[in-house]
């Protein structure tokens, strides 16, 4: 029997798909989330409600697009309206990104802030940092995560984060065992949710990104088996 027998069975889901110790779901996450059970923690980058167009050209203070762009770019769904956290603060244990979009919304946390820099003089994409609100504790904790110098051509997802990032979030949450992310977008909280050996729920309402995840956690667990099989 799956481990995910029972879990978000549900007509509102339009597409699922179990890929491991990875359930990856297709819908809207505010309709699924009633039908999911067994989550430990929700950490996700959100739509913070900024409408940015992202052009993926230029970085800093030099970034193209933006809320009153005339350069048409991709929008990411649901960033028209401000994000509201108050549908995942129910879960026991919490990380947003971007949560200075809607701090006000918020309880008293602690703040993870992630330096953007890159390890040549390219610089940063948008912003010198991005924080993150955490429900546990009231401190502030600096990532030492340097993004790739490659990354920001290698990106399939306008807000996408590093996997080594994300494993940082999920070290504060050692006792999670079963991680949601209702804002999947293109996997990174997934991969790295299995790379630590932890289930995963992903929530996407985007077709394409949702096929993006599921083939880069695919990917990952592939990836596992060649390890496991060349230390044999």
């Amino acid at each position: 029997m799956s481990i995910w027998s029972g879990v978000a069975e549900s007509p509102l889901v339009k597409k699922r798909c179990e890929v491991g110790p990875a359930l990856l779901l297709l819908g809207d996450c505010l309709e699924i989330l009633p039908t999911l059970s067994g989550v430990d923690a929700v950490v996700t980058d959100p739509p913070y409600g900024i409408d940015w167009h992202f052009t993926r050209q230029g970085s800093g203070a030099r970034a193209q697009g933006g809320t009153n762009s005339t350069t048409k770019g991709e929008r990411i769904f649901g960033d028209v309206k401000s994000f509201d956290p108050s549908p995942f603060l129910s879960f026991p244990n919490a990380i947003f990104w971007g949560f200075h979009h809607f701090s006000e919304k918020l309880t008293r946390g602690t703040v993870l802030v992630w330096l953007k820099k890159y390890p040549s003089a390219f610089g940063t994409f948008l912003s010198d940092a991005d924080v993150a609100w955490m429900n546990k504790g009231c401190g502030v904790y600096c990532s030492q995560i340097i993004n790739p110098a490659t990354f920001q051509s290698e990106k399939c997802h306008p807000t996408q984060k590093p996997v080594a990032l994300m494993e940082w979030c999920l070290g504060f949450l050692p006792d999670a065992k079963t991680i949601l992310d209702p804002f999947m977008g293109s996997g990174t909280t997934g991969v790295a949710a299995v790379r630590l050996g932890r289930r995963f729920i992903g929530i996407e309402i985007c077709e394409k990104y949702f096929t993006i995840a599921k083939q880069r956690i695919e990917a990952e667990l592939n990836q596992g088996d060649f390890l496991r099989e060349a230390a044999q």
